[in-house]
């Protein structure tokens, strides 16, 4: 359990504000972000900084050292699994996409390092010997994203992954195979939405489809083994499996996570920042990727549903659904003086700007007694946040959230700025342009 003393939260303030005190920029991370012991696997957009998931780790965990678990409920590419694994701490985390609990559950082990390099070295023979030249997957606009031959070589890797025996390993070679569908595709790489690229580009690109997978997914087993090596040194590792708890699972976070019910510590997340549609369009991104992938490898729920249209995974996302039902203005602009303002500034505006406010704002707020629930008594919340505009308006997330969360009785603890340096935003997603700095905001579930 969580020991709270009166002294806790000035204690755990102090820290964290002592050190942007010796450097004000202390929290963006400018010169110390690299990505190593598996977060490079898979460039999924907007991942969080993991040297700032570690300090934030180290300072909470120095005032409470009594912490065993930490939560995720919107767990993207797993840098905050990773480094509560490196940390020695077991992890429970959700996310609504797919591709997300693919890398999380890659990410989480087992780690049999010699079997999977033998594994890569027959997936190696397998795909030089397969000359078929049959496509395995049929989609609508197969023929608009993938190039005739770019198909033929993905579907002789993907029939090569296929035969592999081990999950674990299968779901390793998945990523290399999403990173390398991500670079060969026709859509463009400078932007998160699915945007063609030119008809000449397309038909003159350079692309060695198998070459390419080949060093992604050599590249990557020499990130698993550092990770691999950093836990064997912390004695974290029995057998190739990791020591603490992980449970990943495919689910809504608007929904209960029985499992976890109560038994989390410390909860570090970075939510959406408003609607996949118009901030940062994760399911979009992941669409073509999933496309190849076996979706059983993955979880049981992961069904080709999620793949109906382009859009289906950031339909299921926050802010997805735009039917706002009669009251549910009223009762969250009672609990978050801040959102009232905002709608009162928009309400001349066309009326989709402030109806994607609402359905986010309504969709977070359904989440929060969730992710409350997960939490024991006194547990702490660190949320990192960006402040989106609409119609050229601020919405202050960080401020509206604190107050949604105050109304279920949580206390702030502390609020941090980072300015963004090394996040990973598309150059010419909207976001983009507007999204400079971030808000660290630490809170208090009620002792």
């Amino acid at each position: 359990m969580i020991h709270v003393t009166a002294q806790s939260d000035q204690v755990l303030r102090d820290r964290l504000d002592g050190l942007a005190s010796l450097d004000k920029d202390y929290w963006s991370f400018r010169d110390n972000s690299r990505r190593a012991h598996g977060h490079g696997f898979f460039q999924y957009p907007a991942m969080m900084v993991p040297q700032m998931v570690e300090a934030i780790l180290d300072e909470v965990g120095n005032v409470h050292p009594e912490i065993e678990w930490i939560t995720d409920p919107f767990a993207g590419s797993g840098t905050i699994l990773t480094e509560s694994m490196l940390k020695g701490l077991s992890f429970a985390g959700r996310d609504v996409n797919p591709l997300a609990i693919l890398l999380c559950r890659t990410k989480a082990g087992p780690f049999f390092s010699c079997a999977l390099s033998e594994a890569k070295d027959e997936l190696f023979s397998r795909i030089t010997a397969d000359r078929r030249t049959g496509v395995d997957i049929d989609f609508p606009g197969i023929n608009k994203w993938f190039r005739d031959d770019v198909q033929i070589d993905l579907s002789r890797i993907r029939r090569a992954i296929q035969r592999e025996v081990s999950a674990s390993s299968r779901r390793f070679f998945w990523i290399a195979l999403a990173e390398t569908v991500r670079l060969t595709s026709n859509s463009r790489t400078s932007t998160f939405k699915l945007h063609m690229r030119a008809d000449a580009e397309v038909m003159t690109r350079q692309i060695a489809v198998t070459d390419l997978f080949t060093r992604i997914l050599s590249r990557n087993l020499v990130d698993l083994n550092s990770l691999v090596d950093e836990l064997q040194q912390k004695e974290l590792m029995d057998r190739g499996r990791y020591k603490g708890e992980v449970a990943v699972a495919l689910g809504d976070s608007r929904k209960p996570f029985a499992p976890m019910n109560g038994i989390c510590d410390v909860l570090i997340t970075s939510p959406p920042y408003g609607d996949n549609v118009t901030t940062v369009p994760y399911g979009q991104f992941s669409f073509l990727p999933l496309q190849w992938i076996d979706l059983d490898d993955i979880d049981p729920k992961a069904k080709q549903e999620y793949l109906r249209t382009t859009h289906e995974i950031d339909s299921r996302s926050l802010g997805g659904s735009r039917r706002i039902n009669p009251g549910t203005v009223e009762e969250l602009t009672s609990r978050s003086p801040t959102l009232n303002r905002v709608l009162r500034r928009l309400q001349d505006e066309p009326s989709d700007r402030p109806r994607r406010v609402i359905s986010f704002f309504r969709d977070l707020n359904e989440c929060l007694p969730q992710i409350l629930q997960t939490l024991r008594a006194g547990g702490l919340m660190v949320w990192v946040l960006g402040n989106r505009r609409v119609a050229c308006r601020p919405v202050p997330l960080d401020r509206i959230l604190a107050e949604l969360l105050q109304h279920h009785g949580a206390t702030c603890v502390a609020t941090l700025r980072r300015r963004i340096h090394s996040k990973r935003m598309a150059p010419k997603n909207s976001i983009a342009k507007t999204m400079s700095a971030e808000t660290i905001l630490v809170m208090r579930k009620k002792n």
